[in-house]
């Protein structure tokens, strides 16, 4: 649709950081602004620039992201895994074709 633009958020909840634009917390002027604790902090024009800046408030802050708990894979996903392992294997080498022309052998029907 013509003269509307396109929304962006990134954001980390865990800082109240974020990266917006044209949603109802920023002006809808086709900026990205930087907000920190629900105030705008800065404004840019693209959204290279609003990232540079984003990093850096992440580092000023020293927030570190907490790490991802891993599950521990059942039986049957390890199986299923395999399998699809050993399948893509066989498939990427392709299969091996004994003999000369033709098929398993004999006269062909004659």
């Amino acid at each position: 649709m013509a003269g509307q633009e396109e929304s962006y958020k990134q954001y980390i909840p865990d800082i109240e950081l974020s990266i917006e634009k044209n949603t109802g917390n920023v002006p809808q002027d086709n900026k990205y602004y930087l907000i920190h604790k629900g105030k705008i902090i800065e404004s840019f024009k693209t959204l290279k620039l609003a990232e540079v800046k984003f990093k850096e408030k992440v580092k000023e802050i020293g927030y570190k992201p907490k790490p991802v708990e891993k599950r521990a894979k059942s039986a049957a996903e390890l199986n299923i895994q395999t399998y699809l392992d050993s399948k893509d294997i066989f498939w990427a080498e392709g299969p091996i074709r004994r003999g000369g022309k033709g098929g398993r052998g004999g006269r062909g029907g004659v």
